[in-house]
């Protein structure tokens, strides 16, 4: 079982529309390692997973879709805020569809319920989670802020003390020196 090297510059993408397919060495044998250029010889291959597009091109829902990977399914859960709005979503799809099928509706019509429930639940209370975790980086903000100036403020505060303090010592200095030799 060999591993496909990404396919460098000169092979270019499969649909020159589409850059993200890469093409891939169909030429290679299933048994053998898929022959690389000499070092001197190679391209540098576009970094995997960046689109370079125009500027000018807005990008669309086909590019979205492109940029997930499967993996994103296996992980989704680890984003902040989606397992409360998961969690939120079936209990509340679960209890509006057993309540809509105790109160006589048919049991696909009460799932259809449940699931609309369920999806509208989980994207509100997804959706009230950023909105409380966009609330508390702003207090964070807010309280680094104050704590910067107040920081400030006191070493502006003591600073002012030790010039105080040096000026107080050259006028004590300056006091002891004109004194020294005085008798009365």
């Amino acid at each position: 079982m060999s591993t496909q090297q990404p396919p460098t510059q000169s092979q270019g993408p499969a649909d020159p529309n589409r850059s993200w397919i890469q093409q891939t060495n169909a030429a290679t044998p299933s048994g053998s390692e898929p022959s690389i250029p000499p070092p001197n010889l190679q391209q540098p291959s576009q970094p995997s997973g960046i689109n370079q597009q125009p500027p000018s091109r807005q990008p669309t829902i086909a590019d979205a879709v492109g940029t997930i990977k499967p993996s994103d399914f296996l992980t989704f859960h680890q984003a902040p805020c989606a397992r409360t709005g998961l969690l939120t979503g079936i209990g509340a799809g679960a209890a509006v569809g057993a309540l809509r099928w105790i109160m006589g509706l048919p049991v696909p019509r009460a799932a259809n319920w449940a699931v609309g429930t369920g999806v509208l639940g989980a994207i509100g209370q997804y959706e009230y989670c950023q909105f409380r975790r966009h609330q508390e980086r702003e207090k964070v903000k807010r309280v680094v802020e104050v704590y910067a100036a107040k920081q400030k403020k006191e070493k502006e505060e003591e600073e002012r003390r030790e010039r105080e303090k040096a000026l107080a010592r050259a006028k004590e200095e300056e006091e002891k020196r004109r004194k020294w030799w005085r008798f009365w």
